[in-house]
């Protein structure tokens, strides 16, 4: 019975991907399908959180009635403008904030 929980992870780890000690989301969006949730931009902001040797990013639903999901981990890596844009081009942030700009 306890060997089913440790499997839990098998269905969302091929959207993660490690690269320069940081632990990305790389499909945001095929992530939010796999959890049956559904995947509005405009509804969810991302929450960037760090400390002298760990930074964290998780994306967090406006309305709070959703969990939130996260997208980014690095345990030796701390706030600075070079990890910043590492952990964007790791999400891809680029791509997916394109989907919330309005014209």
């Amino acid at each position: 019975m306890i060997s089913v929980y440790r499997k839990r992870h098998e269905d969302i780890v091929h959207f993660f991907k490690m690269e320069r000690g940081l632990v990305a989301c790389t499909d945001i969006d095929g992530l939010m399908q796999t959890l049956n949730i559904n995947h509005s931009p405009l509804d969810w902001r991302l929450f960037i959180d760090s400390s002298k040797l760990n930074l964290k990013a998780v994306l967090l639903h406006n309305g709070n009635s959703l969990p939130s999901i996260p997208v980014g981990h690095s345990v030796h890596n701390k706030e600075s403008y070079e990890n910043m844009k590492i952990l964007m081009e790791a999400i891809n942030y680029n791509k997916s904030n394109d989907k919330s700009v309005v014209t």
